[in-house]
C-alpha cells in the first residue's frame, strides 16, 4: 500500500461503494474498503469518521455551494433559489454514476435513508438562513426553500432512476413548471 499516493479519498469512496453493492453496506467494514482502496486504515480514518461517512462526506462542501449562490445572487427569493440548485445540478452532473450509485446504497439502507433526509433538513436550514440574512421574511425564507428542495427531491429522482435522463438542471426546471412556479 502506497502510504503518500494521491486521490485516496476518492478510491475510498469508489471503493467503499463498489463493497456496499458487492456485499451490502452491513457487511462492509472500514478495513475491507481501506484494503480495496490499497491504503491503511489509518488513512481512511485520517478522510472519514466511519463508513457512513463516506457516502455523507460531501455534505458541507455542497452546503456551502449553494448558500454561496444564495448569498451571491441579487435574485428575488425564488430567484436565489434557482440559483442554488442550479449551482447543486452543475455539481452533481459531471459526477452522475458516482451519484446514481450513492443513491442506490442510501435508499436501500433505512438507517442512511433518515441519515439522507437530515442532510436536506441541514440543506433547508442554511439555505433560509442565507435567505434571512439578506433580509428576507423567516416565514417566507424557510416556506420557498422547502418547496424549492421538494422540486429538487422531485427531480434528483426522476435523473437518479432512468437510464438516460435530461439533464438535472432540465428536470428542475420541469419540476417548477409543473408546479407552475
Amino acid at each position: 500500500m502506497s502510504r503518500w499516493e494521491p486521490g485516496s479519498r476518492a478510491r475510498l469512496q469508489d471503493a467503499a461503494l463498489d463493497l456496499f453493492q458487492e456485499r451490502g453496506y452491513s457487511a462492509t467494514t472500514t478495513a475491507a474498503i481501506a484494503e480495496r482502496a490499497s491504503v491503511t486504515d489509518r488513512t481512511f480514518y485520517r478522510h472519514f469518521k466511519d463508513k457512513s461517512e463516506v457516502l455523507f462526506g460531501d455534505e458541507g462542501r455542497i452546503e456551502q455551494l449553494m448558500v454561496d449562490a444564495v448569498t451571491a445572487s441579487e435574485s428575488s427569493v425564488a430567484g436565489a433559489l434557482r440559483e442554488a440548485l442550479h449551482a447543486l445540478a452543475q455539481d452533481f452532473e459531471p459526477r452522475r454514476a458516482k451519484i446514481v450509485r450513492r443513491a442506490t446504497v442510501v435508499e436501500a439502507i433505512p438507517d442512511l435513508a433518515e441519515r439522507e433526509l437530515w442532510k436536506l433538513r441541514t440543506w433547508s436550514r442554511a439555505l433560509a438562513h442565507a435567505l434571512i440574512e439578506r433580509g428576507e421574511d423567516t416565514f417566507a425564507a424557510g416556506a420557498q426553500v422547502e418547496v424549492a428542495l421538494a422540486l429538487f427531491r422531485t427531480a434528483f429522482h426522476r435523473w437518479a432512476h432512468e437510464d438516460a435522463p435530461p439533464s438535472l438542471d432540465e428536470l428542475i426546471q420541469d419540476a417548477y413548471t409543473a408546479v407552475k412556479l
